[in-house]
């Protein structure tokens, strides 16, 4: 019996562990809501995987991005969430027309099952600045009984300074701008290669 007790305090203590080390708030606008509620700036997600290494980071940017911007070989998955059609813009944004990744779910399924992972995992969800492609990735992995998936909500970039001289560069907050780990050469074992 005290075994039991001891590892259910263990369980509460790690439950709340996590829940202190994740305090970013959820975004103003709701629209970037996600329905696990979860959500973690770049600090706070490398301080979860500090503590837990079964914590999963997954980088749901484009190749493109992976190439020119950078990524870091910390993110154990790579899978974009949505691809950029060349053959046309965005009705709304100055930006080429982007079309959602219908195979994002069963490609995620297939590296999880590489890593040993599942839907009580905990996966935090990259993308350029936290917002309008990890939370569809969210919402997808919700669909599929994924629970426990963070958004970074400062995403890999970061968000973009208001004031200055770099008024407009992504220089606030984020994965690069914090100094953690990035490169530009490509893990081959990790590369995304899209499935025709």
């Amino acid at each position: 019996m005290k075994k039991m007790t001891w590892l259910a305090t263990a369980a509460l203590a790690s439950v709340l562990t996590a829940s202190a080390v994740n305090a970013a708030p959820a975004p103003k606008d709701p629209k970037r809501h996600t329905p696990q509620g979860l959500y973690a700036t770049a600090e706070e997600t490398m301080e979860m995987m500090k503590k837990d290494p079964k914590v999963i980071l997954v980088d749901v940017r484009t190749p493109a991005e992976w190439q020119f911007v950078g990524y870091t070989d910390m993110a154990q998955i790579m899978i974009p969430s949505v691809f950029f059609k060349f053959d046309g813009l965005d009705e709304k944004k100055p930006r080429y027309r982007s079309v959602v990744n219908s195979n994002f779910v069963s490609e995620f399924e297939e590296k999880i099952a590489d890593l040993d992972a599942d839907e009580e995992s905990t996966y935090v969800i990259m993308c350029r600045s936290g917002a309008t492609r990890a939370q569809p990735a969210a919402k997808m992995l919700a669909q599929y009984g994924f629970k426990n998936v963070y958004i970074m909500t400062d995403g890999f970039e970061g968000g973009k300074v208001k004031e200055g001289d770099h008024k407009g560069f992504r220089l606030k907050a984020g994965w690069k701008v914090n100094g953690y780990p990035w490169t530009y050469k490509i893990n081959k074992d990790k590369a995304y290669v899209e499935k025709n």
